[in-house]
């Protein structure tokens, strides 16, 4: 009998326990003592916890394949899973080396009694309850991946030295991974992640902006966006999955592990592409560049992060310096090449010249030699005429140097959208950048959906400006004012509010948070703060512009916002000035009496619409941006012209 309790001991892999056979039997009444029964149920109950728990090792330890056990609800499979069940077989190793020594003893000694065996084992039972515990929580709670990092550190505090010591064992076997993993994404730009366990994870949902089509001639039609980022395009389709990562470790941190594998895969891009875009580099300064991001650093880094894993508190300030100190490095030499070699200052320029209509008198030769498709279908003839345009402007204002980075498309999915306004190609128009190498970690796919929301902005407020400016020539060379005043009253009033908002937009709202970004950079040594203060820019412009929503950048319809009453009322007041020049052109000079009642129709929605507007703008002057939006009110309601009159139309 006591050899067959020390086979099922050691054995928990056979088919069947020997030692049960006995206890169903009815010789062990008359053998065995009550008391020694009760002993030995004990032991069979540690024998039956030791077999789950060997049977789950087994199941998903590392030498076992998938798909070769007959599992009736199997878990998912992955790294973190073999590791904890490859930690869990070292932690049973101690007891399988107990069980051996134990029969040993009894070969010398064979008179040792039934309650010595359990006196040996019990010592074994808390440990067997914990790690049964944590079996079936695993199966319970189908943890996967860098989960189950989160459930040990929640269990890795316990009170019996023995589970203590357990535990920090099987953490240290599925942490080996962890740091694994993060090695490469830090060091080599890599996801080592066969089973989707790690929180940096891939998604192809962020090339959703590569998808556009585009048109042109010369060498415009070969600067597109998709063809400028395709290239770097996978450095954005990496993310954090928040539900991935460990509690104990901030999501802060994440970022910045995050932010450091999409450098590394910047440079790793090929060297001959790296140089041809580059072309706005000196020969000289070309030898100087690196093609490794860590000037062949790896290995002190590697270092740092290895260390980590013989920390047994997993101690997250531990974690904390470890990546600071790679990203300090990382970002000092990215700010360095962005500023003196891939010139960030020019390049923030031609943004400001090109996106936020700095070369103001570009834009307006293209809106003149665009004006008469202003309101034709888009088609890809549009598109030709519009690139055509683009390029016969820029030669006409001898602003061609940098033409060669940007270039006009219309999306695809923006022609078939059905639902915009109607306000011409403005409605479908984008402006394509290519980016200077490694700017595009700057500029990502976003932040220049972002600039094209602001651009077609910008362009819409251009054009109506450029047609009622187009109305008062035609009203000077007719002399209209002669018969007409209360037609050129509304014109004047439309033209004092649209010349106010560009001059709002344009001088105390672009100008001033610019002139602060390019202190910034001017004064930065880091590139995470050169990214910052861009982001805060550009957060600043779009806030103070009405343009702030909570929608996806490539989903933002400028022309059509519900979610911002200023933006929408805006529009309206555009789709305003439109029908006004619809009608200055075509109306007599003494008003019909038609034309008289479309007039009033006219002038008491513009009195509406720039109520709601003075009271919308009162209320967000209250802001903590408030000083811009308080000098477009002052010059908007000059002297209270506008609030006054409204009070002697109420009275």
């Amino acid at each position: 009998m006591i050899h067959d309790i020390l086979l099922s001991l050691s054995n928990p892999h056979s088919a069947r326990i020997p030692i049960e056979d006995l206890m169903v039997s009815d010789a062990i009444s008359m053998f065995l003592h009550p008391c020694e029964k009760k002993i030995l149920e004990e032991i069979l109950k540690i024998i039956r916890e030791h077999r789950e728990i060997a049977t789950f090792t087994r199941n998903y330890g590392l030498n076992t394949k998938a798909g070769s056990l007959d599992l009736e609800d199997p878990l998912q499979r992955g790294l973190y899973l073999q590791a904890l069940a490859s930690g869990i077989d070292n932690v049973l190793d101690k007891y399988l080396e107990s069980i051996a020594k134990l029969e040993k003893d009894y070969l010398q000694n064979p008179s040792h009694s039934l309650l010595f065996i359990y006196h040996k084992v019990d010592t074994f039972q808390p440990l067997f309850s914990f790690l049964l515990k944590v079996v079936r929580d695993l199966k319970m709670q189908r943890l996967h991946g860098c989960a189950i990092l989160q459930y040990l550190h929640q269990h890795m505090m316990h009170g019996d030295d023995q589970i203590n010591k357990a535990v920090k064992m099987i953490q240290s076997s599925v942490n080996v991974v962890f740091l694994k993993q993060l090695t490469h994404w830090l060091l080599y730009g890599k996801v080592l992640d066969t089973y989707g366990e790690f929180f940096v994870q891939c998604s192809e949902s962020r090339n959703s902006t590569l998808g556009s089509t585009s048109a042109g001639s010369g060498r415009h039609t070969a600067t597109t966006l998709s063809d400028a980022t395709s290239t770097y395009a996978e450095i954005w389709h990496y993310e954090i999955c928040y539900e991935f990562l460990p509690h104990y470790l901030p999501p802060s941190w994440a970022e910045k592990v995050l932010f450091i594998g999409q450098t590394v895969l910047m440079f790793k891009v090929d060297a001959s592409k790296k140089r041809k875009d580059a072309h706005s580099w000196h020969d000289s300064e070309k030898h100087n560049f690196g093609e490794s991001l860590y000037n062949e650093k790896e290995h002190v880094f590697f270092k740092m992060i290895q260390e980590l894993q013989y920390d047994p508190r997993l101690n997250v300030a531990h974690y904390e310096r470890v990546i600071d100190e790679i990203k300090r490095y990382v970002t000092e030499r990215l700010s360095q090449i962005a500023v003196d070699q891939a010139d960030l200052m020019k390049q923030l320029k031609l943004i400001k010249d090109f996106f936020l209509l700095g070369r103001g008198e570009l834009f307006l030769e293209f809106i003149k030699r665009t004006h008469s498709i202003n309101r034709s279908p888009v088609t890809d003839a549009t598109v030709r005429d519009l690139v055509k345009a683009f390029d016969s402007a820029a030669h006409s204002v001898n602003v061609t140097e940098d033409l060669e980075q940007f270039s006009f498309t219309i999306p695809k999915e923006r022609i078939d959208n059905d639902d915009l306004c109607n306000f011409g190609y403005l409605q479908y128009i984008t402006l394509q950048y290519k980016i200077n190498w490694p700017l595009h970690l700057l500029f990502s796919p976003k932040v220049i959906e972002r600039y094209n929301e602001l651009f077609r902005f910008l362009m819409l407020i251009k054009r109506t400006q450029y047609d009622l400016h187009m109305i008062w020539c035609f009203h000077r060379e007719n002399r209209v004012h002669m018969t007409n005043v209360k037609l050129l009253q509304l014109r004047n009033q439309l033209m004092f509010l649209v010349d106010n908002l560009q001059y709002y937009i344009l001088i105390d709202v672009l100008e001033s948070q610019y002139s602060i970004l390019m202190n910034t950079v001017l004064d930065s040594t880091d590139f995470e703060h050169i990214q910052r203060a861009h982001c805060i820019f550009q957060a600043n412009v779009l806030s103070l512009c009405f343009l702030l929503t909570d929608e996806e950048p490539s989903k933002t319809n400028v022309m059509n916002s519900i979610e911002n009453p200023v933006l929408t009322i805006l529009n309206k007041i555009f789709h305003l000035c439109d029908e006004f020049c619809n009608f200055a052109k075509t109306a007599h000079s003494t008003l019909t009496e038609q034309e008289n009642t479309d007039y009033n129709l006219l002038e008491k929605e513009f009195e509406i619409l720039i109520d709601k507007l003075l009271n919308l703008l009162i209320g967000l002057k209250a802001g903590s941006t408030s000083t811009p939006l308080s000098q477009f009110l002052l010059r908007l309601d000059y002297n209270h012209w506008f609030s006054t009159r409204k009070e002697e139309k109420q009275t």
